[in-house]
């Protein structure tokens, strides 16, 4: 384990997990915020509407969740250096509002979604942090822009109303966490392996 994990009981569990989940092949991963139990039942409940209006398959309320950085397919080695940059990201960020108002649909891809246009500078900076990190590392980080959303619906073929964003969603965001990506015969299935809660600057790493 990596200096950043080290006698961190979260960090020692999410190596456990990989190790389980991953073996010595590769795990799909990715960073993300995880909906709150009050916002994943407002979540599921929209997506169980969008999916009808738009014709699409309304994602698994376990599912649910906004994507910082995805990584796809990583080696099981590297899978410390993921932590540690998990770690220190979450260390150097404070907790925010997340309010998602707005729906739309990625149309080439048929998902229909709910996110927000006013971006809280707190999750612009935790989104650049990881990729920046990422990219440091030498792993892989997808580039297009950051535009935070949730899935509500695959396979949409219909665009959603924009009055089905009202009332919005909020949540307290206060971690990050890394996610793992397993196909089965159900469908994608989303685990958190590790999460870490937002440190604020009070405990943030001073500057060298």
């Amino acid at each position: 384990m990596s200096a950043a994990g080290a006698g961190n009981p979260a960090s020692a569990a999410a190596s456990g997990k990989l190790a389980a989940a991953g073996g010595k092949g590769t795990l799909r991963l990715f960073f993300a915020l995880v909906p709150d139990a009050h916002a994943r039942r407002s979540l599921a409940r929209r997506a169980g509407d969008i999916a009808q209006e738009t014709g699409g398959r309304a994602t698994r309320a376990g599912n649910l969740h906004v994507t910082l950085a995805f990584l796809g397919r990583v080696p099981q080695a590297r899978t410390a250096d993921i932590e540690a940059i998990g770690a220190q990201a979450a260390a150097n960020a404070e907790p925010f509002a997340l309010v998602l108002d707005r729906v739309g649909l990625f149309r080439a891809a048929g998902v229909a979604w709910i996110g927000t246009d006013d971006v809280a500078p707190a999750l612009r900076q935790i989104a650049g942090a990881l990729r920046d990190a990422l990219r440091a590392a030498r792993l892989p980080v997808e580039r297009r822009a950051f535009h935070p959303h949730v899935t509500l619906a695959r396979h949409a073929v219909r665009s959603p109303n924009a009055e089905a964003a009202s009332p919005g969603v909020r949540w307290r965001v206060d971690a990050i966490a890394l996610m793992a990506s397993e196909t089965l015969p159900a469908g994608a299935v989303y685990r958190v392996l590790a999460s870490w809660p937002l440190a604020g600057r009070e405990h943030a790493q001073p500057p060298r």
